[in-house]
C-alpha cells in the first residue's frame, strides 16, 4: 500500500511540476513610441544635413521650407523565444531572447535645386527579455500581463548617407558620395510591457496575442565609416573621384569614440591619427506593437 501511495505522489508531483513550464515563439511589429530628436549623423559635415531637420529650397530658390524629424529607430520587426515558469496559476517568471530588425528610418534631408542629401537610420540587434507574467488563469480566452526589462546584448545601427551635388563636377557632370556608417552600443538597459491573451488549441498548445510598448534608449559607445565613395557621373559614365574615397580620409574622420567628457589641448588640437572624441549620443529604439505566436506548457 505505501509502494502505491508513494507511486501516486509521484505521478501527481511529476505532473504538476511539469505543468509550471512553458515555451513560446513568435514575432510582431512595431511602430514609433516616445519621439525624440535624432542624433547628428554627420559629424564631418560632408551633406549640410541639420540634425534631426529636413530642409527644402523651392526650385525657383524663392522660399526654405524646414520641417522637424523627430522620431525614434524603433519601428520594424521583431522575432523572438522565450522560457517560462509558473510559481502558481496566477504569477510566473518568463525570459525571452529578441531580434529586432528596423526599418529604415529618414533623420535629416536637404534638398535645393543645386543639392540632395539624406541620411537613413537602420537599427538590428538582439537584447534579453527578464519578466514577471501574471494572468488570472481562465479556462478558455485567458488574459495576462507581462512587464520586464530589456538587456542589450549585441547589435548596431547602420546609417546610410547620400549627397547629389547637381553639376558639381561641372556643366553636365554630377558628384555622388555614398557613405555608410556603422554605431556600435554601451550595454543598455530598457523597459518593456505587454498585455494579451491565450488561447488554448489543446492541453499543450495555446496562440497568444498581445500588445507590447518598449520604451528603450541605448547609448552610443563608437562609430565608424565603413563605406565612402565619390563618383564623378556624366550621362551614363561614372568614375571615383581620385582623392574622395575611404582610403583618403584620416582616421578622425571616419573612427569617433562617444565620451561624456573629454578635455582638448587648444594649442595642439586633435591628432588626425586618433579617433576623434566626441560627445556621448542616445539612440532612442521606442517602440509599440502587436506580437503573435504560439506557446507549449509541458
Amino acid at each position: 500500500m505505501r509502494r502505491v501511495i508513494f507511486g501516486l505522489l509521484l505521478i501527481a508531483a511529476t505532473h504538476v511540476s511539469a505543468q509550471q513550464w512553458y515555451v513560446k515563439a513568435g514575432g510582431g511589429y512595431s511602430d514609433e513610441f516616445s519621439k525624440s530628436e535624432f542624433n547628428n549623423t554627420d559629424p564631418n559635415g560632408i551633406t549640410g544635413i541639420e540634425q534631426s531637420t529636413s530642409i527644402r529650397v523651392s526650385a525657383d530658390g524663392s522660399t526654405t521650407t524646414v520641417e522637424s524629424l523627430n522620431g525614434t529607430a524603433g519601428a520594424g520587426y521583431k522575432f523572438f523565444v522565450a522560457g517560462g515558469y509558473m510559481f502558481n496559476e496566477y504569477v510566473g517568471a518568463e525570459m525571452g531572447l529578441n531580434y529586432f530588425r528596423g526599418n529604415s528610418t529618414l533623420v535629416g534631408e536637404v534638398v535645393t535645386p543645386n543639392i540632395i542629401s539624406s541620411s537613413h537610420v537602420e537599427i538590428q540587434g538582439f537584447d534579453l527579455n527578464p519578466a514577471i507574467y501574471l494572468t488570472p488563469n481562465f479556462s478558455k480566452w485567458n488574459p495576462y500581463v507581462r512587464a520586464g526589462l530589456l538587456l542589450t546584448v549585441g547589435g548596431d545601427l547602420t546609417i546610410d548617407t547620400n549627397v547629389l551635388q547637381i553639376d558639381g563636377g561641372g556643366d553636365g557632370t554630377d558628384i555622388m558620395v555614398n557613405a555608410e556608417s556603422e554605431v556600435k552600443s554601451h550595454f543598455s538597459v530598457g523597459y518593456s510591457g505587454a498585455v494579451g491573451v491565450t488561447y488554448p488549441l489543446n492541453d499543450k498548445w495555446e496562440l497568444f496575442s498581445e500588445l507590447e510598448f518598449k520604451s528603450f534608449t541605448i547609448k552610443s559607445k563608437s562609430a565608424e565609416i565603413k563605406s565612402y565613395v565619390t563618383r564623378a557621373v556624366t550621362g551614363a559614365q561614372s568614375q571615383l573621384v581620385p582623392g574622395q574615397q575611404l582610403e583618403d580620409l584620416p582616421r578622425a574622420e571616419k573612427e569617433f569614440i562617444f565620451s561624456d567628457s573629454f578635455t582638448i589641448d587648444n594649442a595642439t588640437g586633435e591628432s588626425e591619427n586618433e579617433p576623434r572624441n566626441i560627445p556621448t549620443q542616445y539612440v532612442n529604439a521606442s517602440g509599440i506593437g502587436l506580437n503573435l505566436g504560439v506557446r507549449y506548457n509541458f
